[in-house]
């Protein structure tokens, strides 16, 4: 069976009963049957979907090939027990072939016709479409008015239960501020146990929260227009799930989707702009002295000639310490600078260093706050502008005596 999830309408047909007012009693092959003396109701339960067509490019591809059952129970009738007559829970297989067919395709449609009890009243009933292997994939619980001796008729439309769901959107790119308002619409993909995509018009069974885990707090979630928060409730496909970014640089992170029975969700990529130096380094090459073996060979570097004074080294990123973020960064110096140099405290954009004895070593500033640092920075490529934040200090001294020959 090709069942479209979401799209799965059923209708209650419901004839007279023999005896009602003004009805006429219709055979029904298989209908229920009460007790002596009884008269039973029955209905005629039509089921009818769109087919996928093999050969069509431009129709969604959204059916879900799965559906191969339906189940049918009884819950209460007026709000007690179903009568005795009433079976209360009825799998039915669903074909379109073998010598007594219930489903017949023509036109692109798939139709179903199968009978259900229904005794006049209020009837609660639940109605679950299952793959062969009885995975439920799609059900609605719903009330139904059945009248003695008319014809009745009721639409009903399952909702598709929700197993996986995958989230996706566009990368973000650090200091765009074009979604801080509006936000970036995401793709949010909810799948059937058979991984079948559910879709209009009915709603999730199962709501599925979707969570954002972007521990920067740059970003947030709105669904339908509403305030932005780190998780929102969707409860059906027609939901529209929006991305708001403040565009301060910040990491890729996960939007987790969650609920009953749900697991999921996807990653949200980003791209940030490098660390750059204003003032304070100078690349090590050899027209600045520098020599290919050196370990900053090629980086950017802080020169000192003699074991004391200080410089002071100013950096920037985009997107993260321009207006309106205007972040600072924290600074880290390897061990190899014990005793090399040292750094004035921040969290700053200005690091003064003070050299302390001779010896090359390194240092790296990177992104100060919650969530932070980057993790995504391209590393620093030798002799390129490339760079994650990292520079170099190199102490040299020198002593020379001079004499007098005799």
């Amino acid at each position: 069976m090709k069942t479209l999830i979401g799209l799965f309408v059923a209708c209650l047909m419901i004839a007279g009963c023999a005896g009602g007012g003004g009805g006429s009693t219709v055979a029904v092959p298989n209908a229920p049957t009460g007790p002596t003396g009884s008269s039973p109701q029955y209905a005629s339960l039509q089921l009818s979907f769109p087919v996928r067509s093999s050969g069509s490019s431009s129709r969604p591809q959204y059916v879900s090939p799965s559906t191969s059952q339906i189940e049918v129970v009884v819950n209460t009738v007026n709000g007690g027990a179903p009568p005795s007559w009433v079976p209360a829970d009825v799998t039915t297989p669903l074909t379109t072939t073998g010598g007594s067919p219930n489903c017949s395709i023509s036109a692109g449609t798939e139709t179903c016709n199968l009978q259900v009890a229904a005794p006049p009243g209020t009837v609660n009933y639940t109605f679950t479409v299952k793959d062969t292997g009885g995975a439920a994939l799609g059900t609605l619980t719903t009330d139904e008015t059945v009248v003695q001796g008319v014809a009745n008729a009721f639409n009903v439309t399952l909702q598709g239960i929700v197993k996986t769901v995958t989230v996706s959107g566009t990368a973000l790119a650090a200091n765009d501020q074009s979604f801080a308002t509006t936000g970036e619409t995401l793709t949010v993909q909810a799948q059937d146990a058979d991984g079948n995509q559910i879709v209009l018009p009915g709603a999730y069974n199962n709501a599925v929260t979707l969570t954002d885990n972007d521990a920067t707090g740059q970003t947030k979630l709105s669904l339908n227009g509403g305030a932005a928060s780190s998780s929102v409730i969707s409860t059906s496909p027609a939901d529209v799930v929006k991305l708001v970014y403040t565009g301060q640089a910040a990491n890729s992170f996960a939007i987790a989707a969650s609920g009953t029975g749900i697991t999921g969700g996807g990653t949200i990529s980003t791209t940030v702009n490098d660390v750059t130096f204003s003032s304070g380094t100078t690349l090590d090459t050899a027209p600045n002295g520098g020599i290919n073996t050196d370990p900053n060979w090629g980086q950017q570097t802080v020169f000192f000639s003699t074991d004391s004074g200080t410089q002071n080294v100013t950096a920037a990123e985009t997107g993260f310490t321009n207006a309106p973020f205007s972040k600072l960064f924290d600074i880290a110096l390897s061990g190899g600078c014990a005793g090399v140099a040292s750094a004035s405290a921040g969290p700053a954009t200005t690091y003064t260093i003070t050299a302390l004895g001779h010896g090359v070593c390194s240092a790296r500033l990177t992104e100060h706050g919650t969530g932070y640092p980057i993790t995504g920075h391209a590393a620093n490529v030798s002799g390129s502008a490339t760079h994650d934040g990292t520079f170099w200090i190199s102490v040299t001294t020198s002593s020379f005596t001079v004499g007098k020959s005799r």
